[in-house]
């Protein structure tokens, strides 16, 4: 009987042990896995990134106590973005970053009626991203919302301290608009956003600036810096035509616009060099304040 038993046993082993390593790929037999994977043209994920050049046209301009102070700039502005869509759910989220690498421009005020200043250099930039829902339209048109943040550096000729002596200004902006997209054709499409910006908190401050020693309210000082800030509202806007000289590839131009304007104060401190710790402060609002800045777009951009 035992013996009986283990031939039966070694008999099912037998048979079993060949339909195995058929699974697993002997004797000639297909492999139970895949030995390499890939992404299929059904992945709902669609993705681009690339580098663009923005000729950026700027001006700041400022109504204090009377007198105007003006800036305006040309600059030469180096982006790289990215984009990824998800066919599967309608949204898409993008971003991008730049810095001017070439500034100048002009300065001009009230005070000093029908001269103006040239100057070089400064930092004009850029970050931001925006996440965005299309469920609207069809395979080769589709429109939607976005909201977004985006970080500005609007500081022309920083080493000028900027107009009515403000360093540049810090910008964070809330965006919420609206965008499409449209497939013209194989070769040519179409991309369109109009943001409004809410809200956006603007701040700016000089560096310490010597003068001759002033009695001011009974206490000498020599050294001053002011900080401004402001709670601005705004809009911007950008048109985009793209052409697609490969499957992967594609060159975009366009251009860019953004406007933001509102209430800001500006704060001066003053205080004497060797006593640092105690200021004396004064305050008074800006009568207008609004920044401009608007160019032409050019990108060349990797899809995949």
């Amino acid at each position: 009987m035992k013996r009986t038993l283990t031939i039966a046993v070694l008999l099912a082993g037998s048979i079993a042990l060949p339909a195995t390593a058929a699974d697993y790929g002997y004797g000639g037999m297909r492999a139970a896995y895949p030995t390499n994977w890939q992404i299929g043209e059904d992945n709902p994920l669609r993705f681009e990134a690339g580098v663009r050049y923005w000729y950026s046209l700027g001006q700041q301009d400022i109504d204090v106590a009377g007198e105007n102070f003006k800036a305006e700039d040309t600059s030469h502005v180096l982006e790289g973005h990215f984009r990824i869509d998800d066919d599967m759910t309608s949204t898409f989220l993008k971003g991008q970053g730049g810095l001017s690498m070439v500034t100048s421009g002009e300065y001009s005020t009230s005070l000093a009626p029908g001269e103006s200043e040239r100057f070089d250099g400064g930092q004009i930039g850029q970050v931001g991203a925006d996440f965005g829902w299309t469920p609207f339209g069809n395979e080769s048109f589709k429109f939607g919302a976005l909201v977004g943040y985006q970080y500005l550096r609007e500081s022309p000729d920083r080493a000028r301290l900027d107009v009515a002596h403000i360093d540049g200004l810090n910008i964070h902006a809330l965006r919420l608009g609206v965008t499409a997209r449209a497939e013209l054709s194989e070769f040519v499409d179409l991309d369109v956003e109009v943001a409004a910006i809410p809200y956006a908190f603007a701040q700016g401050a000089t560096a310490e600036i010597p003068f001759a020693a002033t009695d001011i309210a009974g206490e000498q000082v020599n050294r001053t810096s002011t900080e401004l800030t402001g709670a601005l509202t705004g809009a911007s806007g950008q048109v985009m035509v793209g052409l697609h000289p490969t499957e992967n590839l594609t060159m975009r131009f366009g251009g860019r616009a953004w406007m933001l304007t509102g209430p800001s104060s500006a704060t001066t401190r003053f205080w004497e060099a060797s006593n640092p710790n105690e200021y004396l402060y004064e305050s008074e609002l800006l009568e207008g304040l609004s920044l401009v800045r608007y160019g032409a777009l050019a990108e060349l951009t990797g899809r995949f």
